[in-house]
């Protein structure tokens, strides 16, 4: 309502049936505002646990198998012992099975593969949208890719 009220966005569609109300007067709540100027976002994308998970979309890089946060762990592609880096390049999600198996091994060594090559992200993982099933219909209008059959 700020974004609107000081004219930094404009309502596209809202609610019939849900009012704001304030001393003097009452609107509409918005389902949908379209900002009138984008946020610039920095490029240099903070490294940590969670962002690593976002990236790689909570996804094991090895095995490919999608789980929640807490059983999920990252791993040195060339381990922290043969002076691999903890950065962007050489730390992927893993499930805990297959970091168990690949240890502080390479890979060919282990003899797995990764389903893509590590790299920093150019955009800000923590901002990322995830719509859920109960949102607004008229959100996922904005993302016709994702819609679920």
């Amino acid at each position: 309502m700020i974004l609107y009220l000081t004219e930094r966005a404009e309502v596209v569609d809202h609610y019939e049936d849900k009012l704001i109300r304030t001393v003097s007067t009452s609107f509409k709540l918005p389902k949908v505002l379209r900002l009138f100027q984008t946020h610039k976002l920095s490029h240099n994308v903070k490294f940590t646990r969670m962002n690593v998970f976002y990236r790689d979309q909570f996804q094991c890089q090895y095995c490919s198998t999608r789980l929640p946060v807490n059983e999920l762990t990252f791993d040195h592609v060339i381990p922290v012992s043969q002076n691999g880096g903890t950065n962007w390049d050489n730390v992927v999600t893993c499930c805990k099975p297959c970091n168990t198996h690949k240890g502080s091994k390479t890979l060919k060594v282990a003899g797995m593969k990764l389903l893509k090559t590590p790299k920093k992200p150019r955009w800000s993982p923590e901002l990322c949208l995830r719509l859920l099933e109960d949102d607004p219909v008229e959100w996922w209008n904005f993302f016709p890719e994702k819609i679920a059959s």
